[in-house]
């Protein structure tokens, strides 16, 4: 009896990890919205780190976080770091590509609660109605991640704050836009 108990149990497992071998290697969450504003009025707020602290979700996870600058204030170069005794634990975001008016890349770069390393890009697309912005985030699944992915669903976690901050974005950039025109 013990013997078929363990025998089943060995095929559970080796069933799940099967699943777990065959899941996505790339993991991408995206979220966009429409502002009604121009992309020069939108990258000021993406392009420069501090700018974009105002409107990004984290800190709201985590009052007590710290965050440093360094590098210039805005562009390729431009970095912030953070340190968290809570949910953000510690990392640090490299603006690597800036597109003016157009596109921001940023690579992620997390050392705890877990090492890893994502790519974040912002890009700017004018419409009619104003300017899809569009946040994408994307990273390596390996074992842990996909392990993770079983669980939980990373990308309505991830992608409903993406959602809180474009909403806080938008707010930010259509007030500033109203106060600008009076």
């Amino acid at each position: 009896m013990i013997a078929k108990i363990l025998v089943g149990l060995v095929v559970v497992f080796a069933v799940f990890f099967s699943y777990l071998a065959f899941q996505p290697t790339e993991m991408r969450v995206s979220r966009e919205i429409v502002i009604n504003a121009s992309p020069e009025q939108i990258f000021p707020f993406i392009n420069n780190g501090q700018k974009a602290d105002s409107w990004m979700p984290w800190k709201e996870s985590d009052p007590t976080v710290k965050i440093t600058y360094s590098g210039p204030s805005e562009g390729v170069g431009s970095a912030s770091g953070w340190a968290s005794q809570g949910k953000m634990g510690i990392g640090q975001a490299l603006v690597v590509e800036s597109i003016e008016n157009q596109l921001v890349k940023t690579k992620l770069t997390y050392v705890k609660p877990m090492s890893m390393t994502q790519f974040t890009q912002l890009s700017l697309q004018p419409t009619s109605n104003g300017t899809v912005v569009q946040w994408l985030v994307t990273g390596q699944n390996k074992f842990g991640g996909r392990l993770m992915h079983v669980f939980l669903d990373v990308d309505k976690l991830v992608g409903s704050q993406f959602e809180k901050g474009l909403t806080n974005l938008k707010t930010m950039v259509e007030s500033e836009s109203k106060s600008d025109s009076k």
